[in-house]
């Protein structure tokens, strides 16, 4: 068969295209790389049954007249990924949906269409019928997701109904497994990545909160299963794992399995906003997947876990790295270098290439465990001058080897401009600044609009700005809802200065793919 996959590229729809290709289907994989990545599926390039397209689904594709299936997935499925850009959740899920139902009624196509557990919201029934209508909140945090999910639902039953259109849906549980992306702020990415590089593992709560988790082949057995079942039963089908367990649970086992001496840490959940409406329990009941597909979940919990670490464990000798830009480090550091130092030795999930200028007799090039510090120029009062050109072109030269997602600019000076420029010769990858002001006071104010022309330019230049410094809070809330600043005080502790840099980090690098 010739089968269309949506967001083929991403964690669940890799998967999805290995299971069909190694059936014998011709596949074409869509993916727009918001969320997927062109690595999960580069095993197949050779492969003349296989073909890729980058393309937003919330656009008409065009050129494809002949399908006979379409597994319509595309859609960030991760919080910190549908939170980033949630009117382009929304789009995806709405209008990508309507654009995949119109291709399946044109080309006469059966779709399916996967939906989410989240449409039951913070469930008040316990486990989850299909028939269950929610517990939901249309305006919280992730109903963007959520909301965007459910009226997709509406449209394949109207396109069902009013054009005879061949669906099916399914509802999706918690799922993992190899190829999940790190810091996308799902619960098990998160522990194994923290466990394995000794960070805590952070519970959000008493962790008595439920989830079930579902390993990523089952989903896919599942699935094939839906699309193929011969009934005329289009509507949503549970897909997911009746075995129900703690979020603490799921933290201890991540915590032994993986020999880790990380803590688990609790976090109160009035720390952590953007956690806002997460679900109390969640598990399905999975009555009518057996009875109509034959379908249960095999794998065990223990086997999916130790397979999905022994992932993460290969996958970080390969950390994603980011340049550094600051003309001055160590040995010589102000109060700017000292924390970036600091924040860089926590980010440990993370390898960095710092582009600074030569002291005296320092060697060109040193390692810092994964700090690796390059030195450029000959020591004088002149390398500050040309530092922008000569950084921004070292910087291309390392990027070729080392496919850098992000470019860190420490203060919006010399370095600020060589990030800036190397930005422009790359433009896919963002610059993040960050500045360090101590105390902002009047004085301070009125010597940098003497200097707004430069500082104008750095700022429209890069792509997400944090200012670290003690000021009012009449200053901060200026900066940050007027100019979407991330704003950090200077009194905060080295941990919440870390989180607030990952969170930078996480953005920058989702905002990659749209570049």
């Amino acid at each position: 068969m010739r089968i269309l996959v949506t967001g083929g590229a991403g964690f669940v729809g890799s998967h999805l295209v290995d299971a069909l290709l190694l059936e014998g289907h011709e596949v074409i994989c869509v993916d727009s790389f918001f969320s997927g990545k062109p690595d999960n599926v580069a095993h197949h390039k050779d492969n003349a049954k296989f073909r890729l397209i980058k393309h937003d689904v919330r656009e008409p594709l065009k050129g494809i007249d002949s399908l006979d299936r379409i597994y319509h997935l595309a859609c960030p499925a991760s919080p910190t990924q549908y939170q980033f850009d949630p009117v382009l959740t929304l789009e995806t899920s709405v209008i990508g949906t309507q654009n995949m139902l119109k291709l399946a009624r044109r080309t006469g196509a059966r779709m399916l269409y996967t939906s989410t557990s989240e449409a039951y919201g913070d469930p008040l029934e316990h486990p989850q019928k299909e028939t269950y209508w929610g517990n939901v909140d249309t305006l919280g945090k992730r109903a963007c997701y959520d909301e965007g999910k459910r009226a997709a639902e509406t449209l394949c039953k109207d396109y069902h109904e009013q054009y005879g259109v061949d669906v099916r849906l399914v509802r999706i549980f918690n799922t993992y497994g190899p190829r999940m992306m790190f810091n996308d702020g799902r619960v098990l990415s998160n522990f194994m990545l923290q466990a394995l590089l000794g960070q805590d593992i952070t519970v959000h709560g008493d962790g008595k909160q439920t989830r079930s988790f579902m390993y990523v082949s089952d989903l896919v057995a599942g699935l094939m299963k839906r699309m193929e079942v011969q009934s005329d039963d289009w509507k949503p089908v549970n897909l997911g794992n009746p075995d129900e367990r703690t979020i603490k649970n799921a933290a201890e086992m991540v915590k032994e399995m993986t020999d880790s001496k990380s803590a688990v840490a609790h976090i109160p959940m009035s720390q952590v906003p953007e956690r806002e409406g997460d679900p109390k329990q969640r598990c399905a009941d999975i009555s009518r997947a057996k009875s109509l597909l034959g379908w249960e979940p095999t794998v065990t919990f223990e086997v999916g876990l130790q397979s999905s670490i022994d992932d993460f464990k290969e996958r970080l000798k390969n950390k994603p790295r980011m340049l550094v830009f600051t003309p001055a480090y160590l040995p010589e550091k102000g109060p700017a270098e000292k924390k970036a130092q600091q924040v860089m030795r926590q980010l440990s999930g993370y390898e960095f290439d710092v582009i600074t200028t030569k002291i005296g007799s320092t060697k060109a090039d040193e390692d810092d465990g994964t700090i690796h510090i390059h030195r450029i120029g000959k020591g004088n009062r002149f390398d500050k001058v040309f530092y922008p050109i000569r950084a921004a072109l070292l910087a291309r030269t390392l990027h070729k080897t080392h496919g850098h997602r992000v470019a860190w600019a420490i203060m919006a000076s010399h370095g600020a401009l060589a990030a800036i420029i190397f930005s422009w010769m790359k433009r896919h990858v963002p610059v993040v600044l960050s500045v360090y002001e101590g105390k902002i006071s009047e004085e301070k104010l009125k010597r940098g609009k003497l200097l707004s022309p430069l500082y104008k330019l750095i700022f429209r230049r890069s792509h997400r700005w944090q200012v670290i410094g003690n000021m009012s809070q009449q200053q901060q809330a200026w900066l940050e809802e007027e100019r979407h600043v991330q704003v950090v005080q200077d009194d905060a502790d080295l941990a919440m200065l870390t989180k607030r840099t990952r969170e930078l980090f996480q953005e920058a690098e989702i905002l990659s793919s749209r570049m």
